[in-house]
């Protein structure tokens, strides 16, 4: 199954740059899912929490904030402020 590209930026760091399944956002009109696919898109995001992939491979990361841009195979996050409030197995938590 292809995946999307998901990288969550701050000013300060690069939290995620990797594969996943499906990324939930919190758009400045509310939810929003991405899926591959996707038609393209550029937002702002509320603050609130991304949720990246499902089941076991599941990671949240906590948004104040930023921009995101949506592509078929692509989503960037730019956010004023992030930190991750918990990782799969194989990755450690990234805070800021």
């Amino acid at each position: 199954m292809a995946g999307l590209r998901l990288r969550i930026v701050t000013p300060h760091n690069e939290l995620l740059d990797g594969s996943v399944e499906m990324v939930v956002l919190p758009g400045s009109e509310g939810q929003l899912a991405v899926y591959p696919g996707h038609i393209p898109l550029v937002t702002t995001l509320q603050d609130g929490e991304i949720q990246a992939g499902k089941g076991e491979d599941e990671r949240r990361f906590r948004v104040a904030g930023g921009w995101v841009k949506v592509s078929s195979q692509q989503v960037i996050v730019l956010a004023r402020e992030a930190e991750a409030v918990s990782a799969s197995k194989d990755s450690a938590a990234l805070r800021l």
